[in-house]
C-alpha cells in the first residue's frame, strides 16, 4: 500500500506540475504579440510611404501647373521647371516603388500575425482538453490515495508500534522501500544470498526477519 501511495504521490506532483506549467500558452501568446508588433510597424511604415508620395505628388503637380500653366515664359525658368520635374518625378517613381514593397512586407506580416494567432488558438484549446484530462486523472488517483491511506492505517492499526517504528524507518533510509521479497533464497532488493536459516525465518509469521546485507525485512510471500 505504500508503494502504491508512493506512485500515486509522486504522479500527482506530475500532474501539479503540468497543470501549473503554461510556458506553450505563454510562448504561442507572445509570438502573436511580436507577430502583431511587426505588422503595426509595416503598417507605420507604409503610412509614411504614402504621405510622403502624396507630398511629392502635390510638389510635382504645383510643378506642372507653372511648366505649363503659361505664366512662367521665361526659358531658364521654363528649363529649371523641366529639370525639377525630372527629379521630382524620379523621386515620386522611386516612393512608388518602395510603397509597393511595403505594401507585401505588410502582407507578409499581417500573414504571420494570423497564423500565430490561429496558433495560440490551437494552443488553448489543446491545453484545455489536456487539463480536463489530467483534472480528470488528478481526481481518480485523489479518491484512490484517500482510498489507501484509509486501508492503511486499518493495517497499521494490527502491528506493534516497534515493528512499525522500524518499518517507518527502514522507509526513510531506504528510499521508500522497506520490505524485500524473498526469491530463491536472494533478497530481491540487494541480491543478497540469504542463508538456509534466514530464509525459513522469512517465512514465519511472527518473526521480522532482516536481510544481513541490506537490514530490510525479508518476506516470503
Amino acid at each position: 500500500m505504500d508503494s502504491h501511495l508512493d506512485k500515486l504521490k509522486e504522479r500527482l506532483a506530475e500532474i501539479e506540475q503540468l497543470l501549473n506549467d503554461d510556458q506553450v500558452v505563454r510562448e504561442a501568446t507572445e509570438a502573436v504579440a511580436a507577430a502583431q508588433n511587426a505588422a503595426e510597424a509595416a503598417r507605420r511604415d507604409l503610412h509614411y510611404s504614402e504621405e510622403e508620395a502624396r507630398a511629392q505628388q502635390e510638389k510635382l503637380k504645383q510643378n506642372q501647373d507653372s511648366l505649363y500653366g503659361g505664366k512662367v515664359r521665361n526659358p531658364k525658368e521654363l528649363q529649371d521647371l523641366q529639370l525639377e520635374a525630372d527629379v521630382l518625378s524620379r523621386h515620386l517613381h522611386d516612393t512608388e516603388d518602395k510603397e509597393l514593397g511595403l505594401m507585401e512586407a505588410l502582407e507578409a506580416q499581417q500573414t504571420g500575425a494570423q497564423k500565430a494567432q490561429e496558433n495560440l488558438e490551437a494552443v488553448l484549446a489543446q491545453r484545455a482538453v489536456e487539463q480536463r484530462t489530467l483534472g480528470s486523472e488528478q481526481a481518480e488517483l485523489e479518491a484512490e490515495g484517500q482510498r489507501l491511506s484509509a486501508e492503511r492505517e486499518t493495517a497499521a492499526s494490527g502491528i506493534s508500534e516497534d515493528a512499525l517504528q522500524l518499518y517507518e524507518s527502514l522507509r526513510k533510509s531506504k528510499k521508500g522501500l522497506a520490505i524485500a521479497k524473498v526469491n530463491s533464497k536472494t533478497c530481491t532488493a540487494c541480491g543478497a544470498e540469504l542463508s538456509s536459516s534466514l530464509a525459513e525465518a522469512s517465512r514465519s509469521p511472527s518473526t521480522l526477519a532482516r536481510c544481513d546485507s541490506c537490514k530490510r525485512i525479508l518476506y516470503s510471500g
